[in-house]
């Protein structure tokens, strides 16, 4: 699976150094990222999608819908399909959603 950084990058004019100053990252590191010869942990993850201002799995390349960090969604249908997306990633079944569903309802009631 392919991210979307140097992607990003490119749409945004940055080069590899000045990518790598607004986020505190090393330029070759940030290239071994692209390049998908290192991956990110999840603070560096977060830390790039903020400043893109996109969802971590959509820059991982997980997802193809273009969440705003504040999940805003062009549709219900839209919104739908990035759930199941996720869900699928996470091995995460309707089953379990369910459950935990009930679990919320429960400590609330």
């Amino acid at each position: 699976m392919k991210n979307r950084i140097k992607e990003l990058r490119l749409k945004h004019n940055l080069t590899l150094e000045q990518l790598g100053q607004k986020v505190g990252l090393a330029n070759n590191t940030l290239s071994r990222y692209e390049n998908g010869k290192r991956k990110p942990n999840a603070e560096t993850w977060q830390k790039i999608a903020d400043y893109f201002n996109v969802s971590v799995p959509y820059l991982q390349g997980v997802i193809n819908i273009k969440i705003t960090a504040d999940l805003k969604f062009e549709s219900k249908g839209e919104a739908i399909d990035c759930i199941e997306k996720i869900m699928k990633t996470f091995n995460i079944s309707k089953e379990d959603l369910e459950k935990s569903i009930e679990s919320e309802a429960s400590v609330d009631g």
